[in-house]
This record gives C-alpha cells, structure tokens and sequence, in this order.
C-alpha cells in the first residue's frame, strides 16, 4: 500500500520553514517512526538533508536531480523511474515530503492512504501542505494526542474510489 506522512499546522497547512519542521514534539515523531516502521520512505533532497541522521528500520529514497550518490539508500532522478521501482516492492511505502513530493505523490493513484497529523499552533513557514478535496479524500479514524501545551491530531484519509475516475 502507498500512502502519504505529514505533519502540518492547522488551518495554515504549514508544514517546514527554512528547511525545518517549524515544532519539536517527540510523540508526534515516535508515532510516525511506528508508523513507517519497515517501510520505505520517499522523499526529497531538501526533506533529506533537514533530517540529522539515518532512520532506523526504514528504507530511505530519495527523489532528486542533483545528487547521484546516496549511501542511505536508494536514489532517482525521475518521478517515471522511482514509481517504476516502488510498483515492484512489497513493503508499504510512505511519501514523507517536503511540499513538492506531496504534491506530486496525492495525484498518484497507487496512493490510497494520507496519514496527516494536524498540530494545533499558530506558527509561520515558507512550505506547505497542498489542500486536499474533500470529495477525494474521506476522514476514515482519528486519534488525539496533547505534548505539553501542543495538542494534535492524526487523521487517517481513504481516497475515494469515484474521486478516481
């Protein structure tokens, strides 16, 4: 199953500001390590180097024209490539940003899943999540978390079969 992982302010949809998530709350981090545990991870460039060090228990790959080597996994330089390899893989696989893979990935078919945890803060960023249709993509469980003074919200979408037609 393809799905795609984020984390973004509510209602701005602002999900980085200079190459960094725009918050710090551990739990919201250990739930998407669960989630993504021993999957693959598709991302981009910049969503790579904000990270500080490899992710355990998951595959990393990465979309990018400007690198051509990458120790920590796999690397492609065209959207056609790496949709042609993911459709081998047996493992689930997780589209975890930035804001470009997003909005490339939510207009893949194959993506049936969007696990999007909305952080209740008011924050300011320069990359966002794309809005999504509400016809498309239907609110299917939901689970309340609080960190501190932060209180936050992962939903789990299910794309609609009719949406994709």
């Amino acid at each position: 199953m393809w799905s795609i992982v984020a984390a973004a302010a509510y209602p701005s949809r602002v999900i980085g500001r200079s190459g960094k998530l725009p918050w710090r709350i551990s739990l919201e981090l250990r739930l998407f390590r669960e989630l993504t545990w021993g999957g693959i991870l598709v991302m981009g460039r910049r969503t790579w180097e904000s990270i500080t060090s490899p992710l355990p228990g998951r595959e990393i790959w990465l979309l990018s024209r400007q690198m051509t080597e990458f120790p920590h996994g796999r690397i492609f330089a065209t959207p056609s490539e790496l949709v042609k390899a993911l459709a081998n893989q047996s493992k689930p696989v997780f589209f975890a940003g930035g804001e470009m893979i997003f909005r490339w990935a939510i207009g893949i078919p194959e993506v049936q899943r969007l696990y999007l945890t909305w952080i209740f803060i008011h924050t300011e960023g320069d990359t966002t999540f794309p809005a999504i249709s509400e016809e498309e993509w239907q609110p299917y469980a939901w689970e309340y978390f609080y960190e501190g003074c932060i209180s936050f919200t992962r939903v789990e979408y299910h794309r609609q079969k009719q949406a994709l037609q």
